[in-house]
């Protein structure tokens, strides 16, 4: 569904509120349901030890269409309030002010490794002001960082980098000057937001889930590198972690140093 200038800027039956340049154009964005989902089909697994993986299927973009007209006709004037969760292919966690998260998004068919063809792989940190984070991004090693803004809709959030990382733009496309929309996906069953401590990214090649601090099982789910991952809980060099899989999401213990984690 495609939404023209004109459309937006009728008036509807209940006065409009006056919006920003910035917030039209994140509307726009949100309207057009530009959100892909991540292909992720990278796992290769023993019979018994599968982790289903979600599939992330793109929403209809009629729904977002509209929100969004209900809140420039005035029905939705109260800000949208930052919450964690999945927001299409961003892992994010908000606690105490600040955001972090993870964005992971592959294109094309895999490879031997497993690996898509093109990937959109970065983590995110900032702070909180109403509706919006001032945000820096960056990918893991790398020194360079790259400015950004995320903010808050009624039905997900909106993404707009000051440059692209490698890989974005056969990706997702450019996410330079125009908000790349993020639709906000329901909570899967113990999949608890609140509870979120962090986001991370997943760097080692094979990472096998523990139930506990400690020595790998033999047998038992893994998650491979560049898997986002909810941050649960720290304790001296380990991380409990949280990965959406397939009907219901997985948990388990990791080494501190297989991940790297955005930071709040």
């Amino acid at each position: 569904m495609r939404f023209s200038d004109d459309q937006f800027r009728k008036p509807c039956h209940q006065p409009a509120r006056r919006l920003s340049e910035a917030d039209f154009r994140i509307a726009k964005a949100t309207a057009r349901g530009r959100l892909k989902r991540s292909i992720d089909n990278r796992m290769m697994r023993e019979p018994d030890d599968r982790v289903l993986r979600s599939s992330r299927r793109s929403r209809a973009a009629p729904a977002a269409g509209l929100a969004l007209a209900l809140a420039l006709c005035g029905g939705a004037a109260a800000e949208p309030a930052p919450r964690p969760g999945h927001y299409g292919s961003l892992t994010l966690a908000v606690r105490d002010g600040s955001v972090s998260g993870v964005f992971a998004e592959g294109r094309g068919e895999a490879g031997p490794g497993g690996a898509p063809t093109f990937g959109c792989i970065f983590l995110l940190r900032g702070t909180l002001s109403g509706g919006r984070a001032t945000v820096e991004t960056w990918y893991p090693g790398e020194a360079e960082r790259i400015s950004g803004t995320l903010a808050f809709t009624t039905d997900g959030a909106a993404l707009t980098l000051a440059e692209d990382h490698g890989g974005c733009p056969m990706t997702t496309g450019s996410m330079v000057g125009q908000p790349h929309a993020l639709l906000r996906e329901a909570p899967q069953a113990g999949e608890e937001g609140e509870t979120w401590r962090d986001a991370a990214l997943v760097t080692a090649r094979r990472a096998r889930l523990r139930p506990g601090p400690g020595p790998a099982p033999g047998r038992g789910p893994y998650l491979v590198e560049n898997d986002p991952v909810a941050v649960l809980e720290r304790r001296d060099g380990w991380v409990r972690v949280l990965y959406r899989g397939g009907r219901t999401p997985v948990a388990g213990w990791l080494p501190a140093g297989d991940l790297a984690v955005a930071g709040l």
